[in-house]
């Protein structure tokens, strides 16, 4: 990672808007847009409280974005690579909720990154990973940042449609084995890159950009869905694992993935495309069957059909959260299951924020679920957090 230093964090500062200190959180609730349907139990105050605890914790991690060393518990490989999917997903996370709040000053600080970055994807050019970072920079090009340049993202896509990958789907048995990466065999992949390329089909008019990320996504929907449990198994080595209650083992950030992303597919995409209907699908069955797992305290579990063996964590339900609400809000789901579901789950991300603004029992990197303890935290974690809040704060701003 880049260490741009004491001076790039006093830059920050100078970017955010007026009344956003790095450790303070107050900021405007007006002009927001009216929603397509009227949901209970949200009111006013829960947006202007979401608000708050949001920029609390977006400014957090803004305050920490060059010393992961100081806390985070676990550094990856990816942790410090600053267009890397670790803290990509922060970056989206951002943007999506700077664009829902009206907080110029945080677009500004993202701008600064892509022009830092030339507004390259990383560094591989197959690896889905490697494309979450150009989702950040078309948000950048709808926001109408004048020094937007999208010529070096989409010589990165056509790299990738001029070499495309036929390799099989199927994982290696054998941890670290790249083999099948270069297509999108990993529920996660579905987060980091379709989105990227239909946001390309839609900025450069070109439909072989969303038709590539349909084929591809639906290649990998076939082979990880579960349709008895209407959720994804995170690669094809966990068909036959069990977890500790010898349960199918269906992690819950992994899920989160494939959720998130299902939401900034439907986002993007024609309310008439003829593709859109599967997708629709596949996020009312994946929803439906969320709001079974989630747990008395509002969160979700590690693996999301244990009963006892892995303890809930904060960035599934950060993408469980986001879902629910975007659902409610857009009115594809409609009940106070989905109500409940989506309030609960704010609930408890709120109260995994601590006085600082740091979001804790983040699970760390991994494939798998795994232990969490109230002092993990990561990039991806805020980022997943920040998705739920904008629409969160649509949700409450518009009750009466």
């Amino acid at each position: 990672m880049v260490d741009m230093g004491r001076g790039f964090r006093m830059m920050i500062g100078a970017l955010l808007p007026v009344g956003l200190a790095l450790t303070g959180c107050t900021a405007t609730m007006a002009d927001r847009p009216a929603t397509m349907t009227q949901q209970g139990h949200w009111s006013q105050a829960d947006a202007a409280t979401a608000l708050a605890v949001a920029n609390k914790a977006a400014n957090w991690q803004l305050a920490n974005m060059d010393n992961p060393q100081e806390w985070i518990n676990y550094i990856s490989g990816e942790t410090e690579n600053p267009v890397g999917w670790v803290q990509a997903t922060f970056l989206l996370g951002l943007a999506d909720y700077a664009a829902a709040t009206k907080q110029p000053g945080y677009v500004a600080w993202l701008e600064s990154i892509a022009m830092r970055e030339r507004w390259k994807l990383a560094k591989r050019p197959f690896h889905a990973d490697d494309h979450l970072i150009g989702q950040v920079y078309f948000d950048l090009a709808d926001a109408n940042v004048e020094t937007a340049n999208l010529v070096p993202t989409r010589t990165g896509l056509d790299y990738v449609l001029a070499n495309r990958p036929t390799n099989t789907l199927m994982h290696p048995q054998a941890d670290g084995d790249p083999r099948c990466h270069a297509r999108w065999c990993w529920a996660d992949a579905l987060f980091m890159a379709p989105a990227t390329w239909w946001d390309a089909a839609k900025a450069f008019d070109d439909d072989k950009y969303a038709q590539f990320a349909h084929e591809e996504f639906v290649a990998s929907a076939d082979l990880l869905f579960d349709k008895d449990e209407a959720l994804f198994f995170r690669d094809s080595r966990f068909f036959d694992m069990r977890g500790e209650d010898d349960e199918k083992l269906f992690w819950s950030r992994g899920n989160g993935w494939v959720y998130g992303g299902l939401v900034n597919l439907l986002r993007i995409m024609d309310d008439s495309d003829p593709r859109r209907p599967y997708y629709r699908d596949l996020f009312v069955k994946m929803s439906d069957r969320l709001v079974e797992l989630q747990t008395d305290n509002g969160m979700w579990r590690a693996s999301l059909l244990a009963t006892s063996a892995t303890p809930p964590e904060t960035s599934g339900t950060g993408f469980f959260t986001y879902g629910l609400a975007w659902g409610l809000n857009e009115g594809i789901l409609s009940g106070a299951q989905y109500d409940r579901a989506a309030k609960s789950g704010w609930d408890a991300l709120m109260r995994n924020v601590d006085e600082d603004g740091r979001l804790g029992f983040v699970q760390q990197v991994g494939a798998r679920p795994a232990g969490v303890k109230q002092e993990d935290s990561q990039y991806y974690g805020t980022g997943a957090m920040l998705f739920a809040a904008s629409q969160v704060i649509e949700l409450g701003s518009n009750a009466r």
